[in-house]
């Protein structure tokens, strides 16, 4: 019989993490199947005890659950905690435990695409305080010379946020519109929201007209491809990446933590591409 795995998003539909999941297994001979649950905010508890109580061994959490997960979990690793939010799941003696590996993904995508082994000085800009922008500052904030700023609508989500940091001392809270006016002081911008996500591909946090020359602008959406946000980027010179590397990178840790099996993350990062086509 078939292991299960899923993920659970509310939006879902648009989710490629099961095309790449079950490639993986057929490629690699693994015995699962990963399935896509979409559950409404309110059923996050009772969509969790039904998963446990079907013997689903090992889950993806997205969009809006990373941080509304946590109370209905058995245990959370502590740098899950730390970062507070969780973006995988699985099993453990009966229990469902909680990990994170966004910040985890999110760095290695930026340095494979920056070429660079390691993050020196930098300013950075962190559009966004939700899970996913909790868990790659918290990543990103480890750097001891690299300077981060945190926008966001509210600016009190983005002061919570700070204090996760390892080195906040060198980390500013500021608003959208500061954001967009100080542009060009930013070497890496990294948009964590969900706008400018399918379907709503015409929006964007920031307008991107006035960009530091060399920056490098990063959106963890990968549908569509290229976000308003990185069109914008693009036309004023910016190299950009989108969400395509650290969704692959996501999901390879993901199965190598319910199997202990490594996966081929480039043939997902090629079957992802093929597939936004």
């Amino acid at each position: 019989m078939k292991e299960l795995f899923g993920i659970i998003g509310n939006p879902i539909a648009h989710s490629l993490s099961p095309l790449i999941q079950n490639e993986a297994y057929a490629l690699h001979e693994i015995n699962a199947h990963f399935q896509a649950f979409h559950v409404e905010h309110e059923d996050i508890e009772t969509a969790i005890k039904g998963m446990k109580a079907i013997g689903i061994k090992g889950f993806m959490v997205t969009v809006p659950f990373k941080a509304k997960v946590i109370p209905f979990l058995d245990e959370v690793d502590p740098i899950a905690e730390k970062k507070k939010a969780v973006n995988v799941v699985q099993l453990i003696d009966g229990k469902y435990v909680g990990f994170n590996f966004d910040g985890e993904a999110c760095l290695k995508a930026l340095l494979e695409d920056m070429n660079r082994p390691s993050l020196q000085k930098e300013h950075i800009l962190i559009l966004g305080a939700g899970g996913a922008a909790q868990s790659i500052y918290y990543t990103l904030s480890q750097f001891e010379d690299v300077h981060i700023d945190l926008a966001n609508r509210t600016l009190e989500k983005a002061e919570a946020l700070k204090e996760l940091g390892a080195n906040h001392r060198h980390t500013k809270v500021i608003s959208l519109d500061e954001a967009e006016n100080n542009q060009d002081q930013y070497d890496i911008i990294i948009q964590t929201t969900s706008i400018g996500m399918w379907p709503d591909v015409g929006q964007s946090p920031i307008n991107i007209t006035q960009l530091k020359k060399g920056a490098f602008v990063s959106d963890i959406i990968y549908n569509p491809a290229e976000t308003q946000i990185l069109k914008q980027a693009r036309r004023n010179g910016a190299n950009t990446q989108n969400g395509i590397k650290m969704l692959a990178s996501q999901n390879a840790l993901s199965i190598e933590k319910w199997t202990g099996q490594k996966v081929n993350y480039q043939k997902m990062i090629e079957s992802l591409t093929e597939a936004l086509r």
